[in-house]
């Protein structure tokens, strides 16, 4: 970080006031931080992966060497929490008597666990408490054609294609991809000529079907360790404001990326080592020098979230397990994909969640004014699509309010492609000296100003973000950082103005049924919106608490 002329500080001694040369957010080290945790090295900084725990010692280091004090668990710098990885194939197996079947596979939803049964039918009408053969179409919907089996009864399934059906654009073979989430039963898939082989002997077999049938699919879900990285730039009073960003990215692509089938590592230059690099360097100018109202009496608190990519996993679990007193948080700052700014524009979105923010980005854009940046602060007056998708949402979910700046999606999202040289590091710099100006803002206002408003819902589509307007809404905000005991789909909260909001339903609920639909996971969620349509009225039953409680929600259309 370079020592220049200040291009801002605020210095608060009894009445005096005074501008001592203090570090500026250098554009060099901003490029160099997203150029080392963007290098191919890094293989893409997969949540709970061996090159993110080295990214974490990088952004360990130079919060330490900024002379911030460590605010992780155990008096540390890190917070530990464990993750579920995207589930992996395993060597599957299924035994038809004394014959073992090795070329087989299975599904990512299939249950991981071995079952004995017989084998009967679709079309036999006898399936409860059976194994069902199941044909699998092109353009079919396989978990919606597994949950009809289990809805029957069936208590495994083996699908695969009819010879007939394969031809040169569809070679007959069932991707481990091809169903997700998580269902109770074991799911096996077969070649073309294995299921035309079964079916021909469960023809032959009559009613009870083909006997001494045992499945045993294998789903490797590995558990590993995440962690989160805090440090502080203390306050008198307790009270801090939190400046976060997501370090973490998608690896060599899978789950997430934009280039389906591509194993290739996806650095994550702008989404988010660019928010990274800002945190780091703010954190420096708070660390070595007397940025901001001296004394200072509210701190400022630098998060580095993992687990982003998978669900808000991180930002979630703190919020859940504060390092400090939540009571003493009294706003969050998210910095997610603020590299692309070719425009001379950053996206700021939920800046209506608190009245401090309104008058201190209007101070950070004059202050831009004056220094003769054309940098613009582009506020939006409502809330993002979906809330935004970012780590600002896990503040929304307890109450506090949160403000989020987005430089915009681009064609390079969450692809290989989002490499360290397309980013506008001039225009970042800029960003980060109204982002400097903005926090000395908050730092000074009033506790009062920092009442928790909940963000009005979009009804245009200006913004970053990218979405459809007129189709079916449910407006339901997945928390994707539990996995309710015995199935359903946990709420962190309901987007603003949405039928899910409307119908009363609220953070911490678990959805259990929607009209007649059961609900394990997200995807048995996404399988039940699926049969409806716009001006339906459905019964949501959910569990509050502990107890099962319903209620009518009435489905119309997105803004």
């Amino acid at each position: 970080m370079k020592f220049r002329l200040a291009l801002l500080v605020v210095v608060l001694v009894g009445t005096a006031c005074s501008v001592p040369s203090v570090p500026e957010i250098d554009d060099h080290e901003l490029a160099w931080h997203v150029r080392w945790l963007s290098n191919d090295d890094r293989e893409g900084r997969m949540t709970g992966s061996v090159q993110m725990a080295k990214a974490s010692y990088y952004i360990r280091e130079d919060l330490r060497d900024a002379g911030l004090v460590p605010m992780g668990e155990n008096g540390g710098w890190f917070q530990f929490f464990e993750v579920e990885m995207p589930p992996v194939e395993g060597n599957s197996v299924m035994q038809i008597g004394s014959t073992y079947y090795s070329q087989v596979g299975t599904v990512a939803a299939s249950a991981d666990k071995t079952h004995s049964a017989n084998l009967v039918g679709s079309a036999s009408g006898l399936v409860d408490g059976q194994f069902v053969l199941l044909r699998y179409r092109p353009g079919d919907k396989l978990r919606g054609l597994i949950r009809e089996a289990t809805d029957a009864g069936a208590i495994g399934v083996v699908v695969g294609t009819n010879p007939s059906d394969v031809d040169e654009n569809f070679d007959g073979m069932i991707q481990f991809k091809s169903a997700q989430g998580k269902l109770s039963v074991p799911v096996v898939t077969v070649t073309p000529q294995l299921w035309g082989a079964l079916e021909e002997k469960v023809t032959q077999a009559g009613p009870d079907g083909i006997t001494g049938v045992t499945l045993m699919p294998q789903v490797i879900r590995e558990i590993r360790t995440a962690r989160n990285i805090m440090a502080l730039a203390p306050g008198t009073s307790g009270e801090v404001i939190v400046v976060g960003a997501h370090y973490d990215h998608l690896g060599f692509g899978g789950e997430g990326s934009l280039a389906p089938g591509v194993h290739a590592i996806h650095n994550g230059a702008d989404d988010n080592a660019s928010g990274t690099a800002m945190v780091l360097e703010l954190a420096e100018m708070w660390g070595l020098s007397h940025v901001g109202p001296q004394p200072r009496e509210r701190g400022i608190l630098f998060c580095l979230w993992s687990g982003e990519e998978m669900g808000l996993l991180g930002s979630a679990h703190w919020v859940a397990n504060p390092t400090i007193p939540l009571e003493n948080v009294v706003c969050n700052v998210n910095l997610d994909m603020v590299g692309r700014m070719e425009t001379g524009k950053i996206t700021v979105a939920s800046a209506s969640t608190a009245a401090a923010f309104g008058p201190a980005l209007e101070h950070a854009q004059q202050f831009l004014s004056e220094q003769g940046f054309d940098l613009e602060l582009d506020v939006m007056q409502t809330d993002m699509p979906g809330g935004g998708g970012s780590d600002h949402m896990s503040f929304h979910k307890v109450g506090i309010p949160a403000v989020f700046f987005f430089s915009g999606m681009h064609s390079d999202y969450h692809r290989p492609s989002d490499d360290w040289q397309k980013l506008t590091y001039g225009r970042m710099a800029e960003l980060g000296a109204g982002l400097a100006d903005l926090l000395v803002r908050l730092q000074m206002a009033p506790r009062s100003d920092f009442q928790f408003q909940k963000p009005e819902a979009s009804t245009s589509a200006h913004g970053g973000g990218s979405r459809r307007g007129g189709g079916l809404w449910f407006g339901s905000i997945p928390d994707y950082g539990n996995e309710p005991e015995g199935g359903g789909m946990a709420l962190s909260g309901t987007s603003p103005g949405s039928p899910a909001e409307k119908a009363g339903l609220l953070p911490g609920d678990v959805l259990k049924k929607v009209g007649d639909v059961e609900i394990g996971d997200i995807y048995d969620f996404m399988d039940a919106l699926g049969k409806f349509k716009v001006g339906d009225t459905v019964t949501v039953a959910y569990l509050r608490e502990g107890s099962l409680e319903s209620t009518e929600l009435t489905f119309f259309p997105r803004p």
